[in-house]
């Protein structure tokens, strides 16, 4: 399907950096917004921890997409609606 926005929890390289734009990526990002990272903190474990969660966050929408259902207009022009399910792209 062309044009899909596929979910994406992201990776952690041997450096400790997380996939850039990825879930994890971006909660990493907030949190430093919130709460800094200390002096002498290594971003490891943090990273770690949110590359954990967004994991566990993409993979329970995933196995759980039945749950969705979006209403669209009738493109048939009656003016009423269709629900329709979801497929989560990962």
């Amino acid at each position: 399907m062309s044009g899909t926005v596929k979910l994406s929890a992201g990776t952690m390289d041997a450096a400790g950096n997380l996939t850039p734009g990825s879930m994890s990526d971006v909660m990493d990002q907030k949190l430093k917004a919130l709460v800094p990272y200390g002096e002498n903190e290594d971003p490891h474990g943090r990273r770690k921890l949110l590359l954990a969660i967004a994991q566990g966050v993409v993979d329970y929408l995933k196995s759980h997409e039945k749950a969705f259902m979006v209403t669209v207009p009738d493109g048939m022009g009656g003016g009423g609606t269709v629900d329709e399910e979801i497929r989560i792209d990962v």
